[in-house]
């Protein structure tokens, strides 16, 4: 009885026992990350509009995203 209790143990400090996980590490989504920054840049900047927009993602480059409102216009 005994052996069997320490197979399972000897097995899993051998390495003999893996498991692999079906999700996925949490990394950016580069191809999407992109898509829909520019509107929600206008949308963030409302009526004052957008002054720069920018938007780059590559897996060895990371992540570059920008957007820059105009300064209201101030009315004497």
């Amino acid at each position: 009885m005994r052996t069997l209790l320490l197979l399972p143990l000897a097995g899993l400090l051998a390495g003999c026992i893996s498991f692999n996980s079906s999700e996925s590490p949490a990394t950016p989504d580069y191809a999407t990350f992109c898509q829909e920054k520019e509107s929600q840049c206008a949308a963030v900047c409302g009526s004052a509009g957008v002054q720069a927009f920018s938007c780059k993602a590559a897996p060895r480059e990371g992540i570059d995203y920008q957007c820059q409102c105009k300064k209201p216009e101030q009315r004497l």
